[in-house]
């Protein structure tokens, strides 16, 4: 089974949101950056997204090749069901 990339895009993303956002993965799947859960099904990269991020898309994830603008906490814990058992 090939590993999902879950991207944190860190372009215009406040320190509080960028946190906010890793205690959902964190709380979820128990990964930080750098990171592959234990089953290996997921990584947890936060990532320079490129120029096409405007910051009212803040904050972007990432998922595979799937975009998901405005993600808030609870949105990424609802992204992540999948992978939680």
């Amino acid at each position: 089974m090939p590993v999902t990339r879950l991207e944190i895009c860190t372009e215009y993303l406040a320190p509080e949101d960028r946190e906010n956002l890793l205690d959902a993965v964190w709380t979820a799947l128990r990964i930080s950056p750098g990171m592959v859960t234990a089953d290996g099904n997921v990584e947890l990269v936060l990532a320079q997204c490129g120029a096409g991020v405007r910051p009212e898309d803040a904050p972007l994830v990432r998922v595979g090749e799937v975009e998901y603008r405005q993600v808030t906490p609870e949105r990424l814990l609802t992204l992540m069901k999948r992978w939680v058992r």
